[in-house]
């Protein structure tokens, strides 16, 4: 399985290598692709679930969030698995 996530050690695992994630609003987001692996989630989706952690989180802080994850996955598996679609939002891609 390309994606797991153990509920009982908050601890999201893409290919082999750990991810590890800084912040409470990456693990969120991380979390929120990895149990929609495949679909599109609205940017607007991703803000209001996130919101009990970061409720000042912004489309522009997003970016940066989602950015920051990029960097970290494709650091673990040298893929680029989390895919912009243009005026909707992000998807996690798993092969």
């Amino acid at each position: 399985q390309l994606c797991r996530r153990e509920r009982s050690c908050h601890r999201l695992t893409i290919c082999s290598p750990l991810v590890r994630v800084s912040t409470k609003t990456e693990y969120s987001i991380l979390k929120l692709l990895m149990v929609n692996q495949n679909r599109t989630i609205a940017k607007s989706v991703i803000l209001e679930r996130i919101a009990e952690d970061t409720p000042d989180c912004t489309e522009d802080s997003l970016k940066q969030h989602i950015s920051n994850l990029r960097v970290k996955i494709r650091k673990a598996s040298d893929k680029d698995m989390i895919e912009a679609v243009w005026g909707i939002g992000y998807k996690l891609i798993a092969e």
